[in-house]
């Protein structure tokens, strides 16, 4: 590990230099300013404090008091998403399957988790998304293990009306992810020209991931990490930076991701 970094985390593991960093981000303040912000050290312990964090240049000392630099708001920022993160320690302590497939900057992303509410029922949760795919307007975009044909239904009622879909689909739920999906084409009775609007309007890969995730019209997502012989909640969440975050997840993995052709010559006798 780079010394520098070593010292810099050997610091910011006491509480007071954190808090110090988060008031000169808001404002440069001089020593008076920062002590009567509810500061517990005492002056010469600030003081002390200050000129450990200029020499990490973590803040800069001015003619009249102090700054937070770039880097200050880096280490701020990152302590501060890892310290939100740690409100689900308790679901993330065995999500290594996640961890190791996750780049850093969305490994972050994870503190957004706090944003978005929380379903326990995952049958509650499932109910909840198909009624909001229902009301998608433009596209929607999902990592998904449910291969339920009324689920299906609403998607292609969907791709009738011009919304347009990218999927991801696993190994083990692609043959079914299939025919449930060619079976609600046979189940609405579409024409041949209604069955290439609904073609069109589709894209399916394969990759196995650890999560299911849904995002409609970048205006609701859902997120839900899965986990072998154990149910999971579901995070929902109207929220723009959680939403945001699930979209990139999403668009991260999707660049890996098989395509995959659907078999429309299975339905010539639609």
């Amino acid at each position: 590990m780079n010394e520098n970094l070593r010292k810099i985390l050997r610091e910011l593991g006491l509480p007071n230099r954190i808090e110090i960093l988060r008031f000169l981000s808001c404002n440069p303040a001089n020593l008076s300013r920062i002590l009567g912000s509810g500061c517990s050290l005492s002056t010469s312990g600030l003081a002390k404090c200050l000129n450990y964090l200029t020499n990490l240049e973590l803040i800069e000392k001015l003619s009249d008091g102090y700054a937070i630099t770039g880097l200050g708001l880096l280490f701020l920022d990152v302590v501060l998403r890892l310290d939100r993160i740690m409100n689900f320690k308790d679901e993330l302590v065995d999500a290594v399957e996640l961890m190791e497939i996750l780049p850093v900057e969305l490994k972050l992303g994870l503190a957004n988790l706090d944003r978005a509410e929380v379903e326990k029922d995952i049958y509650t949760a499932i109910r909840r998304a198909v009624s909001e795919i229902a009301k998608a307007e433009r596209w929607g975009k999902y990592v998904c293990r449910v291969t339920k044909c009324d689920a299906c239904r609403v998607l292609v009622r969907n791709y009738l009306r011009g919304v347009k879909d990218k999927m991801i689909t696993s190994t083990d739920t692609l043959e079914d992810r299939i025919e449930s999906l060619l079976n609600a084409i046979r189940e609405e009775n579409l024409t041949r020209d209604e069955i290439e609007v609904v073609l069109e309007n589709v894209e399916i890969r394969v990759l196995d991931l650890p999560f299911q995730l849904g995002v409609i019209d970048g205006r609701i997502a859902f997120f839900q990490i899965l986990k072998a012989d154990k149910t999971t909640p579901a995070y929902i969440s109207t929220d723009k930076e959680f939403v945001r975050w699930t979209e990139s997840v999403f668009d991260y993995f999707w660049s890996f991701a098989k395509p995959v052709k659907i078999p429309i010559e299975t339905l010539e006798t639609v």
